[in-house]
């Protein structure tokens, strides 16, 4: 799993915005997604180690929300 572009996509909608290191903020101008850096690069790489891509925006079901994955039915 590479985790390049992890810090610079949104989580939310897939939307590529560009990033220092000092910048510590991640506000997407496209669907107004506003977190931690950190955090929305650990979502992006849990998309990844599910298969999702991090370059396309994530549909999640309304039922739950943020959850991308289809649970398994038996543990």
């Amino acid at each position: 799993m590479n985790p390049n572009g992890t810090s610079q996509n949104c989580s939310e909608c897939g939307t590529k915005v560009p990033k220092t290191l000092s910048d510590r903020l991640h506000v997407c101008p496209e669907c107004g997604l506003t977190l931690d850096c950190d955090h929305n690069a650990a979502i992006n790489i849990k998309h990844l180690a599910v298969g999702h891509s991090v370059n396309k925006a994530q549909v999640t079901s309304d039922a739950i929300a943020g959850v991308t994955e289809k649970p398994a039915l038996y543990a």
